[in-house]
């Protein structure tokens, strides 16, 4: 089948697609050596599927923001399997980048390390970091549009 192909929505297909994606975004999961190399261990996996209703899960530290994660698998499992009505989180707290007390003091830190600083200095600059990923030449984002 090829990648193309819209996938009737069953168990196998889900962890077929959810393989496809991570494979297909060599600039946000861990199972990449490049990704790896500069602590970026994100995982994504099936939870549960109730018809037309998915519940994916995410651990580890990403370079994107959870959420952009979130839409980007949302994105290509709907597109594979376009019965999908609905991709969420089996905790809405799998979302969040930081983590807060309730003194407001940060906890967690779900991010990878900046290894080279340019995602504060993107977001510093008003850019989303996030458009371009973790590695300035696997994408070609222009700064001066």
């Amino acid at each position: 089948i090829g990648i193309d192909s819209a996938l009737p929505c069953t168990e196998d297909n889900l962890l077929l697609v959810l393989e496809e994606c991570k494979a297909l975004n060599d600039d946000m999961f861990g199972i990449h050596r490049r990704c790896a190399e500069i602590g970026i261990t994100g995982d994504v996996e099936l939870v549960d599927f109730e018809g037309p209703f998915v519940t994916i899960g995410l651990s580890g530290r990403f370079w994107h923001r959870r959420r952009t994660v979130l839409q980007r698998v949302g994105a290509h499992l709907s597109a594979r399997i376009p019965e999908l009505v609905e991709v969420t989180l089996v905790d809405a707290n799998m979302a969040e980048d930081l983590i807060y007390n309730e003194d407001n003091e940060l906890v967690e830190d779900r991010r990878s390390p900046d290894y080279n600083g340019d995602r504060e200095m993107m977001t510093f600059n008003g850019y989303d970091p996030d458009r371009r990923g973790p590695f300035p030449d696997k994408n070609s984002l222009s700064f001066f549009v």
